[in-house]
């Protein structure tokens, strides 16, 4: 399968034939190398999207329990990865992660900017504004960046950031 994401992925996807709750089991199974894990969560990825696959919303399902891992850095690349797919399934463990003052200011940053991706999504620039007077300031900036994505993506707008021309 190929990706639909330009990234350069830290780690390649599994063989395709593997189910939804085989890579879910992966994913969550701390005994095993960071790397097979992360090749579960870049599967699971890549099912997720686009977002009109059957597998779609099973997949996002199985990556937002990775946000309860305990590594930091693992939850961080699931609130990455949810800013790439952008599917409103992802909304409520987002949400929860953000409002969790206990995680870590970098998981709850990209949480923010995952949310809003999906600006246009009814009661996402609500809970943004929560978090502009946030304790930590990546947080902070964080939602403010978030809510500029969010105007971005109720605009309409083809292109996020247009760069003025400059006379040759």
């Amino acid at each position: 399968m190929i990706s639909d994401f330009a990234s350069i992925d830290p780690a390649p996807p599994l063989e395709k034939n593997q189910s939804i709750e085989s890579l879910e089991k992966t994913l969550l199974d701390t005994s095993l190398p960071l790397f097979l894990r992360y090749r579960a969560m870049f599967s699971l990825r890549d099912l997720a999207s686009p977002p009109d696959l059957p597998t779609a919303i099973p997949a996002i399902n199985a990556l937002m329990k990775g946000l309860h891992d305990d590594s930091a850095l693992f939850r961080h690349e699931i609130g990455f990865l949810s800013g790439q797919l952008s599917h409103p399934a992802s909304i409520p463990a987002l949400t929860a992660c953000v409002h969790n003052l206990k995680e870590s200011a970098m998981v709850r940053h990209e949480a923010l900017e995952a949310l809003g991706g999906m600006g246009d999504e009814p009661g996402v620039e609500d809970t943004l504004k929560l978090f502009l007077n946030d304790k930590e300031q990546v947080v902070r900036e964080s939602a403010i960046v978030a809510l500029d994505m969010a105007e971005y993506e109720k605009s309409g707008e083809t292109e996020y950031a247009l760069l003025p021309q400059i006379a040759a």
